[in-house]
């Protein structure tokens, strides 16, 4: 999920930021990142270097730097710090089983398999800014579990169709998010989990009458 320039030569050799050792270290770096995450969701990604983000945070540009080596490096423990915080809950997807997707609601099945990371990435659009979106192993990752889950919900026939159309909605969503003010951002959210539900609701009902 990180940054694509954690993935290039230039960001691979890049060091790692400063991991401080004491809680008032961590603390300050907390409150840099804090500040820089507040740039990106008021005014974009471009509000965003070394100088902003110690103003905002009430720092010395001294402190920044002792953390991070430039404004890439920050970046990078931005999407990090998100990545850290998105694990657990994907892990919880990877583990629950084909019997247990399949014995949930239509909308229990968009609110436990996309609806919680579409909030999250809306509360935190500095995920949203530093993520990769288009990273191909974490696209590919999550593709495959949506498709695993549509076939257990759906059958061989119809699963494949909803988990790419599914797919298709969700990374858009994500990347039209990315570029709207929040009030456009916040409709579109809202309305998506019940369109999604509604589309695997009529899924549902097609499977059935095939059957019969």
């Amino acid at each position: 999920m990180r940054r694509k320039d954690l993935a290039d030569k230039e960001g691979a050799a890049r060091a790692s930021a400063r991991e401080p050792r004491q809680a008032r270290g961590r603390e300050r770096r907390e409150q840099l990142l804090d500040a820089a995450a507040a740039l990106i969701a008021e005014s974009g990604l471009a509000a965003v270097s070394m100088h902003a983000a110690a103003e905002r945070a009430g720092a010395s540009i001294g402190s920044v730097y002792h953390f991070f080596r430039d404004k890439g490096q920050m970046l990078d423990a931005l999407a990090e710090r998100h990545d850290a915080e998105l694990q657990p809950a994907f892990d919880r997807v990877l583990q629950r089983s084909d019997a247990e997707w399949a014995a949930l609601s239509p909308a229990e099945v968009v609110e436990q398999l996309i609806g919680w990371a579409i909030r999250y990435f809306v509360r935190h659009p500095d995920a949203l800014a530093t993520l990769d979106l288009h990273d191909q192993t974490m696209h590919a990752e999550f593709r495959a579990v949506i498709d695993r889950v549509m076939r257990a919900k759906l059958g061989e026939e119809l699963g494949p169709q909803a988990a790419t159309t599914l797919d298709a909605v969700v990374l858009g969503t994500l990347l039209f998010t990315r570029e709207q003010d929040p009030r456009s951002r916040d409709v579109v959210v809202a309305a998506l989990p019940e369109m999604m539900a509604t589309y695997l609701i009529a899924l549902e009902a097609k499977r059935k009458r095939a059957k019969r």
